[in-house]
């Protein structure tokens, strides 16, 4: 007898090249088998899955998930397994002063499982992002980030950073290197905002086209660049139109670029990106509270948004469901535990549907494309236990 049986849903693991209908089981935490259950094998409980998708759990990469800690933090189970997501990375809520909160507070409480990239500064951002005193040069303790990253191995995997220009504008590249300085020395990634963000008043704005090109002079192979199609100057794309020829070279040699949808998407950068032959990696969602209503918790959107809109811009479902799989657990170096329906894997597994109609989705800077379809998430299995989905994302019809 198995624990849990999921029954004739389309079975779909770009990472091992499954996609058929069939069963999947599970025993206690871990996948069992994947195919039909043996004759006169029963389960203790079963899903009925046909009309569904059955995929891997879906990793969002990029969250903020330190409910009132920050002002626009949520809970990780909010934008994780209530949402369709079975593991959260916060990007940078937390600094070493402030990560054994998150720790005892986020991470230990949380069903979904929670990892951290820890910003470089030694508060995270307590009370809002926009607040430039927290991202300066005199907040980082490059030795305190390093030793509180061999604090939490298993939980911190990186570094949060940024590479923009209002940054650039008050500190040079002096942030950004001080925490390539850290991510050596812990032996772990930068994860790096780009387009504009800190406020900047009483400073000259620099080039927006400078920034991308000297932040790549401190970037290695493995690191990652978030906001690929930001709207906002400063980020991969020229003003010109087209994608810095030094991010080809980088990711040629291994950079890594996130779509880190949220507040900055855009589909007009997204259609130019995309048309010039570049690919992000990864899709995240840079999921939060509203900024204009502090501690308001309720985050509006969420990976399944920024899933459903890079579908209708036609990126195949196959390779968006790799950019939160298998893509996210190999940089985080769980590929032997995650991101693949496979016998002996982590029951971490995503039920949901692919909702036909007719839809309007609308960016943050007011450009709508029209779309047919859009996924919508059933249920959630954390480690073998099943989840309901309470998604209340932006109105999109």
């Amino acid at each position: 007898m198995v624990d849990l049986a999921i029954r004739g849903a389309r079975v779909l693991s770009p990472a091992n090249g499954i996609d058929m209908v069939t069963d999947v089981s599970i025993i206690g935490t871990r996948i069992h088998h994947v195919g039909p259950l043996a004759q006169g094998q029963t389960a203790r409980e079963e899903i009925d899955g046909k009309g569904y998708i059955l995929s891997p759990g879906f990793i969002d990469f990029h969250v903020h998930g330190f409910a009132y800690f920050t002002d626009y933090g949520t809970y990780p189970d909010d934008v994780g397994v209530h949402s369709g997501v079975t593991t959260v990375v916060d990007q940078g809520s937390a600094g070493y002063l402030t990560f054994p909160a998150f720790h005892e507070f986020m991470v230990k409480h949380s069903a979904t499982r929670v990892l951290s990239y820890l910003n470089i500064g030694a508060v995270g951002t307590i009370k809002g992002s926009m607040l430039p005193a927290l991202h300066g040069p005199k907040t980082v303790d490059v030795g305190a980030v390093v030793d509180t990253i061999a604090k939490y191995p298993h939980i911190i995997k990186g570094i949060k950073t940024h590479a923009e220009m209002g940054g650039v504008a008050r500190w040079g590249f002096r942030v950004l290197e001080k925490a390539k300085e850290a991510a050596k020395q812990a032996g772990v990634p930068c994860y790096v905002h780009t387009g504009r963000l800190i406020p900047c008043e009483g400073f000259s704005l620099p080039d927006a086209d400078s920034i991308v090109p000297q932040a790549l002079e401190y970037l290695e192979p493995g690191d990652i660049l978030t906001h690929c199609f930001t709207g906002h100057p400063g980020g991969i794309v020229k003003i010109t139109g087209e994608v810095h020829h030094t991010v080809r070279q980088a990711m040629a040699d291994g950079l890594l670029l996130d779509v880190g949808y949220g507040e900055h998407f855009s589909f007009d950068i997204a259609r130019k990106v995309l048309d010039q032959g570049i690919m992000p990696y990864l899709v995240s969602s840079d999921v939060h509270a509203l900024f204009n209503k502090p501690h308001s918790l309720q985050a509006t959107y969420g990976l399944f948004s920024a899933l459903s809109h890079l579908l209708a811009l036609g990126i195949p479902l196959n390779d968006l469901i790799a950019m939160v799989t298998d893509h996210p657990a190999k940089i985080l170096g769980l590929d032997e535990e995650l991101g693949r329906i496979e016998a002996g894997y982590q029951a971490d597994l995503i039920l949901f549907g692919l909702e036909s109609g007719s839809f309007l989705f609308q960016d943050r800077f007011g450009v709508s494309v029209p779309a047919s379809l859009r996924l919508e998430p059933k249920l959630t299995i954390r480690h073998g236990t099943p989840y309901s989905t309470q998604i209340k994302e932006e109105s999109e019809v």
